[in-house]
């Protein structure tokens, strides 16, 4: 039986919130994958003036300490994300400053065919997201208020959950004027199923949909203050150790 785990997948530090600058919004906090998989990610949809192109990004980073092993990108609409196996490497181990904005440049601008890119980060597999600042890990800032950029996490490259209610990733795009000759992403793809992840408010959990007998189910649950939490899943018929998944969520405040 493939079991399918969404919301405790995802990391959120919640700290106060960092003064607003003149070009950049307040930080709410950090976001991440936990536990961090081979193709575990973060795409965040960048949308493209006409007769613009992307030469780099500006991006609330983390932890200086580990880097993004890749940073890739490909061409779409607001509302389809694509598998990572479709994406177009950009820049390779990407590293930035600790709790601050961090700047990196594209070997040469691109731009789109569609509305926009979408940017994705992919995490580092086995380095776990456990706090804020050096050391707590590999994390993208998120600003509230609708400010953000909008974006999804996911697990395995594959399958994306997405950042919703008032809440945006801390990622700008910085522009170039288009011209002749330059990169022009012309990705086409269908459309996928995109579950919407809020922030908890209250502790709870929800059964299984469908049934764990199906081939699939979603188990989802929510957090209403930082916490960490251990979560099984075992075989109908249990017998010691039949442990089909485990995953943590760590919540820090």
């Amino acid at each position: 039986m493939k079991t399918t785990i969404l919301t405790i997948l995802f990391l959120f530090c919640l700290l106060g919130t960092t003064p607003v600058s003149a070009t950049h919004p307040a930080i709410e906090g950090v976001m991440g994958v936990v536990p961090a998989l081979e193709n575990s990610c973060a795409s965040v949809w960048l949308p493209i003036p006409q007769g613009q192109a992307i030469t780099g990004l500006e991006w609330f980073n983390n932890d200086a300490t580990v880097a993004f092993p890749g940073l890739f990108f490909e061409s779409g609409n607001p509302d389809e994300p694509v598998a990572l196996s479709q994406y177009l490497i950009a820049a390779q181990n990407v590293t930035g400053d600790s709790a601050a904005w961090s700047t990196v440049l594209f070997a040469e601008p691109v731009t789109s065919a569609g509305e926009g890119l979408y940017i994705l980060f992919q995490f580092p597999e086995g380095i776990e997201v456990s706090g804020f600042g050096s050391g707590g890990g590999p994390a993208i800032g998120y600003v509230a208020g609708g400010f953000g950029a909008s974006g999804w996490l996911c697990a395995d490259g594959e399958s994306w959950t997405r950042v919703g209610g008032d809440f945006g990733f801390a990622v700008s795009p910085i522009f170039v004027d288009a011209t002749d000759g330059m990169t022009q992403l012309n990705g086409t793809h269908g459309p996928i199923e995109v579950v919407e992840l809020v922030l908890p408010l209250v502790t709870s959990m929800d059964p299984p949909f469908p049934n764990p007998f199906n081939p699939e189910t979603n188990i989802h649950f929510s957090l209403a203050k930082a916490q960490t939490v251990d979560l099984s899943v075992y075989f109908a018929r249990f017998r010691a150790g039949d442990v089909v998944t485990n995953h943590r969520v760590v919540l820090v405040k």
